[in-house]
């Protein structure tokens, strides 16, 4: 199949077709209605990329690689990456006359050059982001090679990341495809104390020098904040501590102690799920922001019908040990059916409701101010309007993304672990020191636990790169006398990547 010069648009499934009065959808969709009376079907494959061309015709390659296992089994936002990113890449061969199946390696290397370089390419992608692409395009020829035949493009990669392009005759053998450079002013970690300083201004609205604003209205402040302090005392990603049930934080304890959790497999990356530790300030703030906020948002929820006209809810009938009994309405009958916490993937949460004596409630923590739950992508604009602040304030370097509280969460343990294990090994011989890391790990997996990664490797190389050229030696003469990440990660003070709090900046 080649494509030739046809333009390809992705779409995406939606949760649900109404085919009231449609004969064609009714002829073609009815089979996946779980109620034959029903006007409208929830679909089996809701969020689902799917290309057409201008002619309405299918993308027969690219729609089996979404529809078969191995991405139906990824997340949501993995696949809408994806799908973007191979939308671009095979209209990029269009453009050139190819199709997807006629690719070779220069076609590659030349696509590189136009998503980076190329200044005729108004919309140019950092290094992180052609990394993201890269993936994308290996997976999806490895998959054609194997189904349909497809030709080679990608063969496995390397131990440093470089993929081997083995088509005869080829120019340039084992290119070198990662990201050329990845700009060094990009700040990817915290110290505690800037990410304290980038919170207190941009969440809590305090000036630089830490006091209270006159004429400060605050727009979800406690919710805001218990998110943030969540996420940067927890390590998850965005994903994962937005879809959080309140029945998942069942655990109380004192503001000094850490209570562990499980992030359900449905909500994690890779569909694995792993433990995870809060501290109790932390559940403090989230049971502040349940008693105020969230309470004043549900009741105006109810107080409008919000939850009542929900289309899809799904109401908690009973829980028990992780199992729920649920009522799903759909075609005006509501159906029992049992499943578990585990399972209920990001968009079944967001539909998931509580029956409570003082009425319906969403059973997702977080929610938008007029009580309905709120998805992922809204918290980008909460970021947003935080480093605007920031950056108002006329601090300089001091910008904060989701992730950049996973990577400084990965910081910050990744110091008091080394901090522990100095004093653990003091006055130890070689053969001691190797009989406790057998024992308890090392450092680097302490933190690999902690981030849920499957591969220390992915811990090392992406969250805790800055730590890796440094000489164990040195990391253990800073902080021996007190318990504090702050003084150690003071030796990566000429990283501009790592933002710390200077003594000179904390009175502005």
């Amino acid at each position: 199949m080649t494509d030739g010069r046809t333009t390809w648009q992705v779409f995406f499934a939606p949760d649900r077709i109404d085919w009231a009065g449609d004969e064609l959808l009714s002829r073609a969709l009815l089979s996946l209605a779980d109620d034959e009376d029903s006007s409208s079907a929830w679909l089996p494959w809701a969020g689902r990329p799917f290309f057409l061309n201008d002619a309405g015709g299918p993308h027969v390659a690219l729609n089996g690689f979404f529809g078969g296992a191995k991405m139906r089994n990824r997340a949501a936002s993995t696949n809408r990456r994806y799908a973007y990113t191979l939308s671009v890449w095979v209209n990029f061969l269009a453009a050139r006359g190819k199709g997807w199946d006629s690719a070779i390696e220069d076609d590659v290397m030349d696509f590189k050059f136009w998503r980076r370089s190329d200044p005729r390419n108004p919309r140019r992608v950092s290094g992180s982001a052609w990394a993201s692409d890269l993936a994308a395009l290996a997976m999806f020829h490895d998959w054609a090679r194997r189904v349909v035949d497809g030709p080679p493009l990608f063969a496995t990669a390397d131990a440093g990341g470089r993929f081997r392009m083995p088509f005869a005759g080829s120019r340039v053998r084992g290119a070198d495809l990662r990201p050329s450079t990845i700009r060094g002013a990009d700040v990817k970690w915290l110290s505690p104390r800037a990410y304290r300083r980038w919170r207190d201004v941009g969440i809590h609205g305090l000036t630089p020098s830490g006091t209270e604003r006159t004429r400060w209205r605050p727009r979800s402040q406690s919710r805001d904040a218990a998110f943030v302090d969540g996420l940067y005392g927890s390590g998850l990603r965005l994903q994962e501590w937005s879809s959080v049930l309140t029945l998942e934080l069942d655990r109380e304890v004192s503001s000094g102690q850490y209570a562990s959790f499980r992030l359900a497999d449905a909500c994690a990356k890779g569909l694995h799920g792993h433990g995870y530790w809060l501290r109790g300030d932390v559940l403090e703030q989230v049971a502040t922001y349940k008693e105020t906020e969230r309470a004043a948002a549900v009741r105006s929820a109810r107080e409008s019908g919000l939850y009542e006209g929900m289309r899809g809810r799904m109401v908690i009938e009973e829980a028990r040990g992780g199992v729920l009994r649920v009522s799903t309405l759909r075609g005006g009958t509501s159906f029992l059916s049992t499943v578990q916490v585990n399972d209920l993937s990001p968009a079944e949460r967001l539909r998931l409701l509580v029956r409570t004596t003082d009425g319906l409630e969403p059973a997702v923590l977080w929610l938008n101010e007029d009580g309905s739950p709120r998805p992922k992508d809204a918290w980008y604009k909460a970021f947003a309007r935080a480093n605007a602040r920031v950056r108002n304030a006329g601090i300089d370097r001091l910008e904060c993304r989701p992730h950049t509280l996973r990577h400084s969460f990965a910081l910050r343990w990744f110091a008091v672990g080394r901090l522990i294990w100095s004093r653990q090994i003091e006055g130890m011989d070689a053969e001691h020191q190797r009989d406790l890391r057998e024992q308890f790990g090392d450092t680097w997996s302490l933190v690999q636990t902690m981030l849920g990664h499957s591969d220390v490797n992915t811990t090392k190389n992406i969250y805790l790169e800055p730590f890796r050229g440094l000489e164990t030696r040195l990391l253990l003469e800073y902080g021996k006398s007190v318990l504090d990440a702050e003084p150690l990660l003071a030796v990566l003070s000429g990283d501009p990547r790592v933002r710390l709090l200077d003594e000179t900046e904390r009175g502005l």
